[in-house]
């Protein structure tokens, strides 16, 4: 049924209403509540903030944020995540907009039962400080990062007590210069490390990795305990030669291999 529709029944219908009020999945983006591209910032947080309070709170299974709007006053999504993140999430998402990431997310949030419930986790242009009183994310199998603040050494925190960890996304986190996937990442298939300026190293000791891509400047590689690889794709300068001459011996069993180099004769 359309959200338009929707919320007419629901003020004729009691029984629809309530169902409104624990409606597990809250998507919140200027499509979701019917505003136009040329919405402010009132005009978002009001309506997100008139759809809570009328939500009971119980039983969020998937919440996800995406404000394209510029937030200027970031306590907003503060109070909205202490509302929806609560035992048994599953799904988490916050998009933000803005060229710089003003909003820090609060791991303070995740409780030993929420850790448990949460699969996956979606940040973008934010800062996220993971420290090792976090604790294991048990069941977190999607992990993807966007024009995040987050360093090397609390990606690697997070990572290490992530076990089930099936695919990790990193596009633009500009602070991490050293990117390590530790061997207990036993079920790691996927990784993509894009346009993270300042990567120098990347090496990987997840024993099924099979899908790798990379863009950005050249870096010392290193995948001799992921064998498994056999889709990989990476984009950077006079990649070409790189390629030839290296990759065969990181990479043995690939199968698919896209290479796309800039400025090379």
């Amino acid at each position: 049924m359309p959200m338009r529709d929707a919320a007419r029944a629901a003020c004729l219908s009691r029984a629809i209403l309530r169902s409104w009020r624990c409606h597990p999945n809250l998507t919140f983006n200027e499509d979701a509540l019917g505003l136009n591209d040329n919405a402010c910032e009132t005009d978002f947080t009001s309506k997100v903030d008139h759809i809570l309070k009328n939500h009971s709170g119980i039983g969020v299974k998937r919440f996800k944020l995406s404000v394209n709007c510029k937030l200027d006053n970031c306590d907003y999504v503060d109070s909205w995540l202490q509302f929806a993140i609560t035992p048994g999430i599953e799904e988490i998402t916050v998009m933000l907009s803005g060229n710089k990431p003003q909003f820090n997310f609060p791991c303070s949030l995740f409780s030993d039962k929420i850790a448990y419930s949460i699969r996956c986790l979606e940040l973008g242009n934010c800062a996220f400080h993971p420290t090792i009183e976090l604790g294991p994310l048990r069941n977190l199998k999607r992990l993807h990062l966007s024009c995040v603040r987050i360093s090397g050494d609390e990606l690697a925190c997070l990572l290490s007590n992530s076990f089930v960890l099936e695919q990790l996304e990193l596009k633009y986190c500009k602070k991490i210069v050293s990117l390590k996937m530790p061997c207990v990442l036993q079920r790691l298939n996927c990784l993509n490390v894009l346009e993270c300026k300042r990567v120098q190293v990347i090496e990987s000791k997840a024993p099924n990795l099979s899908s790798f891509s990379f863009s950005g400047n050249k870096v010392k590689l290193s995948l001799v305990e992921s064998s498994q690889v056999k889709n990989l794709y990476m984009c950077s300068s006079n990649i070409i030669c790189y390629a030839r001459s290296d990759l065969p011996s990181i990479v043995p069993n690939v199968e698919t291999l896209a290479v796309a180099s800039h400025c090379e004769v």
